[in-house]
């Protein structure tokens, strides 16, 4: 046996092939796993010589105890400290001196994301880096403290702004027994309270290898990306992630309303959200066609009444998933001297001729189109494609779930945005929110 096959085998005990899955055109995801339980998606896209290396953690603020609100969110900020190999600041140093690109992360609900992107000779650097401090993070009082209180800062700065203000107030009232109506920031308290055990105990629990995700998508060869991985991340132990304790949301038996001011907003705001199920029902495509029917476009319905009639600055409508389930979602930026009834009753008046079939076919195509251009502008750039596989993987448990999405918006007809319409929104119990200037008079 030569050298070369002993290797291949060697590095071939250390991962198993999953499957291959077909996205658009030539593009395929190869799917593998390593005994530890990590699982790696590949999608090779040679257009450009680049690749965008993400990995995701399936861990978000919705897995947070009641009282302990922020540390997925504060983790995130440790994990650009140091490590038992790099001191505080050689990560940035490294990635940036190799020509990466994009350094960053973000924690939402359901997942905790972390990203770059790099020449398509540094897969080696890219498996060293994230493998690092994902099993080599320091966890001390000292640097604790201080990213608790970078947090805190963040989180004070973040109700400066009334968007972010208002959308937290929404969820709190909308949901009463899903973690969803948690701030992903943390509450102040809560931050100020965590400690460097808890720390640590958050770290060896959610950030090992069967509870990731590692998406690559571009330039590179998924036998070198494998062995490059399996090499760095195969020695690692796996955990026992605690598993979220899901309770279920109580339909909505009443509109809830709430007011409320803030002293930086200029103008008026509204936000209104129906309880949707979640990515995999079958509902989802039409569901996402009704928010492209109302606001994408220059012929969307509250384009043309609201935006283009200089009633509102902003308007927005879509269907905002997470893993357990969702919302649909009605914002709008109201212009000066704009009044709540005036805009609410558009909105009322635009989704009731959906559910009345008011609508032509060109309207209906209108809408696919825009859709399915959204997923394949996605599809174009390696950074934007993980994205959207890692949202489907985590959404969906599918890392496919939007690409093929596309046949089913496809197959969405008029009836079947009568029925969503009539189901969701009106026949269901809304959440709404007004925010208001705060008078300083």
């Amino acid at each position: 046996m030569t050298q070369q096959r002993t290797l291949e085998m060697q590095t071939f005990t250390q991962y198993r092939r999953l499957k291959e899955i077909n996205l658009l055109g030539n593009l395929t995801i190869e799917h593998y796993e390593l005994p530890n339980g990590l699982q790696v998606a590949i999608v090779v896209d040679n257009t450009t010589p680049i690749f965008s290396y993400q990995t995701w953690f399936k861990t978000g603020s919705a897995d947070e105890p009641a009282g302990h609100q922020g540390l997925a969110h504060l983790f995130e900020h440790m994990m650009f400290r140091k490590t038992s190999r790099r001191e505080m600041g050689e990560f940035d140093r490294i990635v940036n001196s190799n020509g990466g690109t994009g350094l960053n992360a973000y924690t939402s609900r359901d997942q905790t994301v972390y990203f770059f992107t790099f020449p398509n000779s540094k897969i080696d650097l890219a498996t060293d880096l994230e493998s690092d401090r994902m099993t080599n993070l320091m966890i001390d009082s000292s640097m604790f403290e201080t990213e608790k209180g970078a947090v805190l800062t963040e989180r004070n700065r973040g109700l400066d702004d009334p968007n972010r203000f208002l959308w937290e107030e929404v969820y709190k009232l909308a949901y009463t027994k899903h973690n969803y109506k948690y701030s992903t920031i943390g509450e102040a308290e809560t931050i100020k309270n965590f400690t460097v055990e808890e720390a640590q105990d958050f770290y060896r629990t959610f950030y090992t290898p069967n509870n990731a995700l590692i998406i690559v998508v571009g330039d590179v060869q998924p036998e070198a990306v494998m062995a490059s991985i399996a090499d760095r991340y195969g020695a690692m132990e796996p955990s026992e992630p605690k598993k979220r304790n899901v309770v279920s949301e109580p339909v909505q038996s009443e509109d809830r309303i709430a007011a409320i001011t803030h002293p930086k907003a200029q103008t008026a705001m509204i936000a209104k959200v129906w309880h949707i199920p979640k990515m995999e029902h079958p509902d989802y495509p039409a569901l996402a066609m009704v928010g492209r029917l109302l606001t994408s476009g220059k012929s969307a319905l509250l384009n043309e009444r609201l935006l283009n009639k200089a009633k509102v600055t902003s308007v927005a409508a879509d269907a905002y998933n997470s893993k357990d389930e969702g919302t649909f979602e009605f914002f709008a930026q109201l212009a000066s001297g704009e009044s709540f009834d005036d805009v609410e009753n558009i909105f009322n008046a635009s989704v009731k001729e959906l559910a009345e079939g008011a609508i032509s076919d060109e309207q209906i195509l209108i809408a696919k189109n825009n859709l399915q251009r959204e997923i394949y502008r996605a599809a174009t750039t390696p950074a934007a494609l993980a994205r959207l596989l890692g949202d489907s993987f985590i959404n969906a448990n599918d890392l496919s779930f939007q690409i093929r999405a596309l046949d089913r918006i496809d197959k969405v007809t008029k009836d079947d945005v009568r029925r969503v319409v009539a189901q969701y929104i009106l026949d269901a119990k809304a959440t709404t929110v007004y925010l208001r200037p705060e008078n300083k008079n």
